[in-house]
């Protein structure tokens, strides 16, 4: 995996302080990590380190789209994603001895690289909702989902009563959820 250089940190060249970068997180980005679930995107990342002597904190602000289907109408779409987090980084001589823990990360004090890389790809891919809609119906025509889809959609919706009764021995059976649908009617 070659890391874009933009992503690392270099530490030795660091004093104590406040530092802030403005990055992209682009197509170029993720094609470096081949089994991406995302191929393209346009993401705004500010990152915020605040450096210390024996640890850093680095505040990871982002904004921009992915492309990825809808789960609603299948079209293809520009989700919009945003987030923060946060990751700490504590400077340790046995490093090497001590486990990662979610959110810190430990590393040798004589370290002069870090790549932040893998940490921009983990928030980004997991700020991604597990549920890809988009409201297709806000801003300017032309809308990006499926219009012919959304109908389908909305007729199998609107004629309930159109739908075949499950009879004793067919295949259809009920479920005791069939009593919820209609509390949405009025």
């Amino acid at each position: 995996m070659s890391t874009p250089s933009a992503f690392i940190l270099p530490l030795k060249g660091l004093g104590k302080g406040f530092y802030e970068y403005d990055l992209e997180v682009d197509d170029a980005f993720f094609a470096a990590f081949p089994e991406s679930p995302i191929r393209r995107a346009s993401v705004g990342l500010h990152l915020i380190v605040d450096k210390q002597s024996r640890e850093m904190v680095v505040d990871f602000d982002f904004g921009g789209t992915i492309a990825t289907a809808c789960d609603r109408c299948l079209a293809d779409i520009d989700l919009p994603i945003q987030d923060r987090r946060q990751l700490i980084v504590k400077f340790s001589v046995e490093a090497d001895a001590q486990q990662d823990e979610g959110d810190i990360v430990y590393l040798h004090p004589d370290t002069n690289d870090f790549n932040l890389a893998p940490f921009v790809y983990e928030m980004v891919v997991l700020s991604v909702p597990m549920i890809r809609t988009y409201d297709c119906q806000t801003g300017e025509p032309p809308y990006p989902c499926d219009e012919d889809m959304l109908e389908r959609i909305d007729a199998s919706y609107d004629s309930p009563s159109e739908a075949p009764t499950p009879q004793a021995g067919d295949g259809n059976k009920s479920s005791p959820w069939d009593v919820l649908k209609d509390l949405n009617k009025n």
